[in-house]
């Protein structure tokens, strides 16, 4: 348990306060920003989330987001104390395509030149996760206007390649990368292969060699690693940033966690399971000029349901002795490939590894205590230990009062929304998240979503971005006030938009109207920019 801190005590950054093994302290950086950890302890009684005005409260800073709109994929651009002494963070940059618009990335850097480089530096850039629709752009030749104008880096504890967790945890990783790549590349056209290939898109592109598994995503988080010219800081669970050059604000660190179980417990490294995958997969691949070695034809061997000598692989003799099986409309009854049916549980795995990993963050105004909840992909096992009963964190407010607060006090304060995962399925917690938004009279949702593009990847419509359930919810909490990057604000699914079908008859024509009423009374949202969607707190 992590020692009580003084809420006015100010200490250096460090990873989390517990000394057990795996766990290193990160150095501080020498630009003053100050990080505290979470009180550990008895979780406090609710109080009530209002917060009263008082004669000594100062002006309240304006906060934008931007939200751009290159596709599939996340980029944010926060600014703080907007028309003063403007502040800027840069959460994420990346797409996996886009099908609704031609904004590219390389667009944006162009934007963050002349209405940032060109005044002074971009203050933060936070990479959230090894996920190529957040990271690509930072591959860019593009980025490269950046090095060097940039304050800090905020990364979290899982990308640090000196904490034991990491490594761990990247070895998991890489080895279920590497099975998989090779299921894809071995049986390209099958339907298993083709729906591993494409949840492996968001590790990277793809690759021909599967030791190259998420080549091009480790590139790009080694370039805001080690290549914008500043040191990152790896952030914990419990952090909490109040930094000398970001006055009238707090960020909450709120995860990733590090309990195994919520992150997914892969297994072993180098378990049989997972090479057991690789095995087959080469196998499968290989031909008289690319023959697997001794060594794994007989690993191989050994994992075969049935002995060499009752088993007929030359295809030219399938089709000699079975002529009836090999006819293409008897392809239903193969299974040939049936070895490959455990990569898609095994792919869906890898991808929520990755995105519970991510870095998410939730940042108060201190004189009001409005909160912007950025998540990341945070899925189930991230969002559910922001509530363990240790967790809290002690501040002070602007009047000197005291007071612990917690992620479900947060949430009841949180004002912006930006939806997990392209507001897929399983990337917004229920009951201990978007039902505890309570502020509904405010709150706004920006979903990050090319949904024409989604519902291309493999099986073909599967992606549902935005999941139905959740989109309507996300209506109703926000009274409306829910835009896409593609569509902007949300609205009426037309007859003839095929990619809007599972949307259609979402809510009744009242309903849409109310909403539309509401959307067009917050003057503080701007969604006619080509480029990017905006939402002011003033």
């Amino acid at each position: 348990m992590a020692k009580r801190k003084s809420a006015s005590k100010k200490v250096k950054t460090r990873s989390q306060a517990s000394t057990k093994a795996g766990r290193t302290q990160s150095k501080t950086t020498n630009r003053k920003r100050v990080t505290r950890k979470a009180a550990k302890g008895k979780a406090p009684k609710r109080r009530s989330t209002k917060r009263k005005k008082t004669a000594t409260q100062p002006d309240l800073p304006a906060v934008r987001v931007r939200m751009f709109r290159q596709g599939l994929g996340d980029c944010f651009l926060v600014t703080f104390d907007v028309g003063g002494d403007e502040r800027h963070m840069l959460i994420d940059c990346g797409t996996l395509g886009n099908k609704n618009s031609d904004v590219k990335t390389n667009d944006i850097v162009e934007h963050l030149e002349s209405t940032i480089l060109d005044n002074g530096p971009l203050h933060v850039v936070v990479a959230t996760h090894e996920h190529q629709d957040h990271l690509s752009a930072f591959r860019t030749k593009a980025m490269k206007a950046l090095v060097g104008n940039v304050g800090h880096v905020w990364l979290a504890w899982t990308e640090n390649p000196d904490d034991p967790d990491a490594k761990t945890l990247a070895k998991y990783r890489n080895d279920l990368g590497k099975a998989l790549a090779e299921i894809a590349l071995a049986s390209p056209d099958t339907e298993v292969g083709k729906q591993v290939h494409d949840l492996l898109g968001f590790a990277g592109e793809a690759s021909n060699d599967p030791l190259g598994f998420a080549k091009t995503v480790n590139e790009a988080m080694d370039f805001v690693r080690t290549g914008l010219g500043v040191k990152p800081s790896y952030h914990n669970q419990g952090d909490l940033i109040e930094a000398d050059w970001l006055p009238g604000f707090r960020i909450y660190v709120l995860g990733p966690p590090r309990d195994k179980d919520l992150l997914k417990d892969l297994g072993k490294h180098g378990s049989d399971e997972l090479y057991g995958l690789m095995r087959a997969a080469k196998r499968s691949a290989a031909t008289p000029a690319s023959p697997v070695s001794a060594a794994e034809e007989e690993a191989s061997e050994l994992e075969q349901p049935f002995d060499s000598r009752f088993r007929l692989c030359d295809e030219e003799q399938k089709r000699q002795f079975y002529p009836g099986y090999c006819e293409a409309k008897q392809h239903w009854r193969s299974v040939d490939v049936g070895w490959m049916n455990a990569a898609t549980h095994f792919a869906l795995q890898l991808d929520s590894l990755t995105n519970n990993t991510s870095l998410a963050l939730a940042i108060e105004r201190i004189a009001d205590g409005k909160v912007l909840l950025f998540p990341a992909d945070a899925q189930q096992g991230n969002w559910l230990s922001w509530h363990d009963p240790e967790l809290h964190w002690s501040v002070t407010d602007a009047d000197g009062a005291a007071r612990k607060v917690t992620a479900a006090d947060l949430l009841s304060r949180t004002v912006f929304y930006k939806v997990g995962h392209h507001a897929s399925h399983n990337a917004t917690a229920r009951g201990r998240g978007l039902e505890l938004m309570a502020n509904e009279d405010e709150l706004t949702a920006f979903i990050p979503v090319d949904r024409k593009l989604a519902l291309t990847r493999n099986p073909k419509g599967s992606w549902q971005m935005p999941a139905r359930p959740l989109y309507l919810r996300l209506l109703q909490k926000c009274q409306g006030r829910v835009v896409r990057a593609d569509t902007g604000w949300a609205a009426k699914a037309k007859s003839g938009d095929a990619s809007e079908k599972a949307l259609r008859d979402l809510a009744d024509d009242d309903q849409w109207t109310n909403w539309k009423n509401s959307q067009t009374a917050a003057k503080h949202i701007r969604t006619d920019n080509t480029l990017f969607v905006e939402y002011l707190l003033k």
